[in-house]
């Protein structure tokens, strides 16, 4: 574990070196957001017909991204590391979040919600560039180390493998509801 704490504090402290930059970060954590994703998703669920009956398509992506998403929080107060704001640059904060790094959550929720879409519902896997957006984001902010972003893929990409097996049993007797 210490050569991976060891690589994420060089790589952090090299990219607040050389590609941190306030206003970059300011842009990056509003457009890196869930709302974001969400103003892309909802219109075209609404609007194709791969994912017909909305009703229940649209739940089925939410309920996935719901548990990804408290999965992820658990592990973050149990490991309840630092994030790089903090270790690297000494950012003081007062904010009881700042010292909740491991895994990833917007990488989690991203790939979990990238996965159902490319393999449950055949979508492009262009999808899975939104999830790149958000690793790389959350880099360059510093908000998470790269063992973080890597952390939360693993875990959204196997929860949602889980959701496109149930998908695959499912989704024949859901549609026909």
């Amino acid at each position: 574990m210490n050569w991976i704490s060891s690589v994420d504090l060089k790589l952090s402290t090299w990219i607040q070196k050389h590609l941190h930059h306030k206003n970059l970060s300011w842009i990056l954590s509003r457009i890196n957001r869930g709302e974001m994703f969400a103003l892309v998703l909802l219109p075209l669920m609404f609007l194709s017909e791969i994912y017909k009956p909305v009703y229940i398509s649209l739940p089925f992506v939410l309920v996935f991204t719901y548990m990804t998403d408290r999965l992820v929080l658990v592990l973050k107060k149990y490991f309840a590391r630092k994030r790089p704001l903090v270790s690297v640059m000494g950012k003081v904060d007062s904010n009881p979040d700042m010292k909740h790094s491991f895994p990833s959550a917007h990488s989690a929720n991203s790939i979990v919600v990238s996965t159902i879409l490319v393999f449950a519902f055949r979508e492009t896997p262009y999808f899975f560039l939104f999830s790149l957006f958000a690793g790389v984001g959350r880099l360059i902010t510093l908000h998470h180390f790269v063992s973080d972003i890597i952390g939360g893929w693993v875990i959204g990409f196997l929860i949602g493998l889980l959701a496109v097996i149930i998908h695959f049993f499912l989704w024949p007797y859901l549609v026909t509801l």
